[in-house]
């Protein structure tokens, strides 16, 4: 089986999560208390060889005999492992920075630093020439005071095919052909990536599309958090390929749909608003290439924009929240009367992110659970709480099991990938006023506590679903025209509409956002619009369709409040039925822990449109999730034998997704479950809608 054959596997075996590389420490001994600042070959006589050995003695290597003044090859050969395992040419010269890297040349990054691969061809690479030709570290050191750096930039360096022939070293002489970047990741740099990944290479490639995906499915691979891609220069500078660079830049920009960790920077557009004499000062003749000033500037813009999205808060040695994991297994049944949903007023319980929202705890570490408190925001007699819980800037893919605690079910609720703020909603059993997440990976983590079933709340009265609002001019119930934007908000009639009576009291809709080109934050709350709750309902990225449920009480006009938080886009919302009212044949929810009803990862993968049922017999609550979707689609869930227009979950190709929804089974008792592209449909039951018993 070939290298991406295991992965694929391992991906559809694991329990919705990814397998993760971690990154090998940076050393951490302190610089000794001598600098080498001779640039030292293999062989030469100096006394400065002496603190080389002392340095590499104190990093573990046992070789070496002395420390002495002969760079002998014993220290040569320590060295070259040295220079490998930091991606850099293994030729044994401790030049500026091989020895800026060893902490002899100015104190090491803190160990709380986060690790900073840059892997770049000669157009990055006049940061590491000027200063190995001046003997200094100047350009290197404005990202190695913030950042473990390993800087890896050779000439002609491609991203995937063989590279071209580089440079003549002006040290050795001697002309090489570099590694290229997906081999170098998947070889020398295995493992030790770290928390963000900088490309700045491909000027020597005639297409990067097919290469994009290859990198980015390493990064995946090795739990790189977060991926800067530098986009290309398009200047008339007459270099060969430069008639390749804005297909370049497109294919970039559409990668940046399918890839959440994938940042494009874009330094095409910040160097050429540069003055002319400014561009002349950084670039060479042919437009790319930069000068000793345009290395300085390329260094303080990466800089910059790492510092922009505080990859440190991914690093394991940040303080972290969560408890080490409960006991996993299958719950014991938990005596609750059957309930009713009574909605609130979305109120945030929990925020890792802030001191004054009710957390302020630090990002939860993988494979750890936290307990939220409920206690005092909850009706007398509660059965299960009703939260949408959201994985804030995931460091690495993974799910959360919101759950009673105790014994943790082999389920999950909300799943993720590195770099996708995701939400979802929840509704689990709880243990004395309190509910418990486990995380599977590092993660911020947001709670909004949005109503709850107990005794007394209003019964459910399913529907289709129906689709109540499409403002992008589909056939609807009620009509709105879009696309919204940020703060704007419609108010949806609810109640006395589409046979709803009006003295319904709440709803269950699926909120889809979509065609929005930036990130946004779509709310959903009891009506009328106005000032909103600190709340969310939908994280949706440019460009791509997200659909989240959620459960609804409505407000004193009879409606509830679809509002773009941030961002803008066009919703789409299909309602799943209602709570209250007088209308007869209402159902309780009858909780009960979840359980696993379908899980096709372990055969073939369901081809698109195929259908795949199971005898649900009632009413049910299910948490549907498309795991690694071969395209952007989404998968329907219905009624078997039922023509329904409507999704519940969209899917992202090689991305897991997930959302919960009910569904009232067709004929024969069955529900149905299909999904529009190629993909793995793992279903977890989480409850069921019953006829309450009269006593």
């Amino acid at each position: 089986m070939n290298r991406s054959g295991v992965r694929l596997v391992a991906a559809v075996l694991a329990p919705l999560g990814l397998l993760v590389i971690a990154p090998l420490p940076a050393p951490t001994v302190s610089a000794v208390s001598c600098t080498v600042k001779a640039q030292l070959q293999p062989g030469v006589a100096d006394p400065a060889v002496a603190c080389l050995e002392q340095r590499l003695i104190e990093l573990g290597n046992t070789s070496i005999v002395g420390p002495d003044s002969v760079y002998d090859a014993a220290s040569v050969n320590a060295v070259m492992a040295f220079q490998t395992s930091r991606g850099m040419h293994a030729d044994g010269i401790v030049t500026s920075i091989t020895a800026r890297q060893l902490g002899l040349r100015g104190a090491l990054a803190p160990a709380s630093s986060a690790r900073v691969t840059l892997v770049g061809d000669s157009t990055a690479a006049a940061v590491r020439w000027y200063d190995e030709a001046n003997n200094s570290t100047d350009r290197y050191d404005v990202m190695a005071e913030k950042y473990d750096t390993l800087l890896s930039v050779e000439s002609c360096r491609r991203l995937v095919a063989v590279s071209c022939v580089g440079r003549n070293d002006p040290i050795t002489g001697v002309r090489s052909t570099p590694t290229s970047v997906l081999a170098l990741m998947q070889k020398t740099l295995k493992g030790q990536l770290g928390e963000a990944l900088v490309i700045m290479a491909g000027y020597d490639d005639t297409s990067i599309v097919s290469a994009i995906d290859s990198i980015m499915a390493e990064a995946k691979y090795q739990g790189v958090s977060k991926v800067f891609w530098l986009n290309y220069r398009q200047t008339p500078g007459g270099y060969a390929y430069s008639q390749y660079y804005a297909a370049h830049n497109v294919a970039l920009a559409m990668a940046k749909v399918r890839y959440p960790n994938l940042i494009i920077l874009d330094w095409n557009g910040y160097s050429s608003s540069q003055s002319p004499a400014t561009q002349a000062l950084w670039f060479a003749p042919d437009q790319i290439h930069i000068t000793a000033m345009g290395a300085i500037a390329l260094s303080n813009y990466l800089t910059g924009r790492l510092d922009a999205e505080h990859i440190e808060v991914c690093k394991t040695s940040q303080a972290l929240a969560g408890a080490p994991d409960a006991t996993t297994g299958t719950p014991l049944p938990t005596l609750t009367a059957d309930g009713g949903f009574i909605g609130v007023q979305p109120v945030r319980v929990l925020d890792t992110r802030s001191s004054t929202l009710g957390g302020g705890v630090g990002k939860m570490r993988a494979e750890s659970t936290i307990r939220v408190d409920l206690t005092g925001l909850l009706p007398p007699g509660t059965s299960q709480a009703v939260l949408n819980v959201t994985a804030v800037n995931p460091c690495t893919g993974g799910y959360l099991t919101v759950f009673a605690c105790g014994t943790r079910p082999n389920t999950s609720n909300v799943n993720f990938e590195a770099g996708r703020t995701t939400a979802a909603l929840a509704m689990t059993l709880l243990t004395d006023d309190a509910v418990c997440i486990y995380s599977f990976s590092k993660v911020d983590l947001i709670v909004d506590l949005i109503g709850a079933f107990a005794p007394q709340g209003a019964l459910f009265h399913p529907l289709g679903p129906v689709r109540w609002v499409d403002t992008r001019g589909g056939a609807a119930v009620f009509t709105a025209s879009g696309p919204l934007t940020t703060g704007m908000g419609i108010d949806v009639p609810v109640s006395g509409v589409g046979g709803i009576p009006a003295d319904a009291t709440g709803v269950w809709i699926n909120l889809t956002a979509t065609g929005s080109p930036v990130d946004t934050v779509w709310q959903a709350y009891p009506g009328p619009c106005g000032p909103s709750p600190t709340s969310s309902t939908v994280n949706l990225l440019a460009g791509r369709s997200t659909a989240t449920s959620t459960l609804v009480g409505l407000g004193a006009n009879g409606g509830i409040c679809v509002q773009a938080f941030s961002g803008t886009g066009h919703a789409v919302v299909d309602v799943s039925g209602w709570f209250g009212g007088s209308s007869a044949g209402g159902l309780a929810l009858r909780s009960a822990p979840p359980i696993r009803v379908i899980d096709t990862r372990s055969g073939a993968m369901p081809a698109a449109s195929a259908v795949v049922s199971f005898a649900a017999g009632q009413v049910g609550v299910y948490n549907t999730t498309a795991v690694l979707a071969t395209g952007f689609g989404f998968v329907t869930a219905t009624p078997c034998g039922s023509k329904l227009i409507s999704s519940l979950v969209n899917t992202t190709p090689l991305e897991t997704v997930a959302n919960l929804g009910t569904i009232a089974p067709g004929a024969g008792g069955n529900v149905c479950f299909s999904p529009s592209v190629r993909a793995h449909l793992v279903v977890d039951q989480l409850g069921t809608f019953v006829t309450p018993v009269v006593t």
